[in-house]
């Protein structure tokens, strides 16, 4: 919320939708996605190689998601006046780092620093996609910028499981998140090209995060929320 306040006003000033930096983003946040949810179809070969019960194998996926929670809370007050360009650069290294430690992961212990390393790339990204997208287009252009971002989202999470199990059943699973390393490379190669800079505006005061919390009915959003995808 507090990224989409102290940036919001940066989008009045464009008068050109930057696609090529929308369609850039839509993909750096696609892999993200792809790679969260490829443990989904490959716990049975990874449990396999790494000694490991399927059980164990799929708190890779927990690990990510507990770090991605905690990321996108602190993250924004984090990078604050930071130059959002770079801030996307290095989720994309982070996104590339995650799949080649997990890759050549020989035990259950690099495997969850590969997949925490994930998380915080993950957690960074969802909590400035939004405002860092209407940054990139004019107003009357923003909701279908919006739209080209989570669309990007739905497709990923629906080929994320099938995809893996084709290719881990093709070419094994380290070299189905080898491939992932190389999306996450053309996320770095296309960032670079397409993203202009964004510098990031200080907050002169001092936001606690929780404090949303507060506010009417946010509480209760959050929980509806929760429950929703809990069951």
């Amino acid at each position: 919320m507090s990224e989409f306040i102290a940036e919001n006003r940066g989008a009045d000033a464009i008068t050109r939708p930057n696609w090529s930096a929308v369609f850039s983003v839509a993909f750096c946040v696609a892999c993200l996605i792809i790679v969260e949810f490829l443990p989904v179809s490959l716990l049975t070969p990874m449990a396999q190689d790494l000694g490991i019960s399927e059980g164990v194998a799929g708190q890779s996926v927990t690990v990510t998601a507990f770090v991605a929670m905690f990321a996108s809370l602190f993250i924004t007050q984090t990078i604050q006046a930071t130059d959002r360009r770079y801030v996307v650069i290095l989720f994309a290294v982070l996104l590339t780092l995650s799949c080649l430690l997990v890759s050549f992961a020989n035990s259950f212990s690099l495997l969850l620093i590969g997949r925490a390393c994930l998380g915080l790339a993950l957690g960074g990204f969802w909590a400035m996609s939004a405002s860092l997208t209407m940054r990139l287009v004019p107003p009357r252009t923003v909701p279908k910028a919006l739209s080209v971002i989570f669309g990007a989202v739905s497709i990923a999470l629906v080929i994320a499981a099938p995809l893996g199990s084709f290719l881990g059943e093709l070419i094994g699973w380290r070299n189905v998140f080898n491939a992932a390393a190389v999306m996450g490379v053309l996320c770095i190669f296309w960032i670079i090209k397409s993203l202009p800079s964004l510098p990031g505006e200080p907050s002169h005061q001092k936001q606690n995060t929780f404090r949303l919390l507060q506010r009417p009915g946010v509480m209760a959003g959050m929980i509806a929320i929760f429950m929703s995808f809990a069951g």
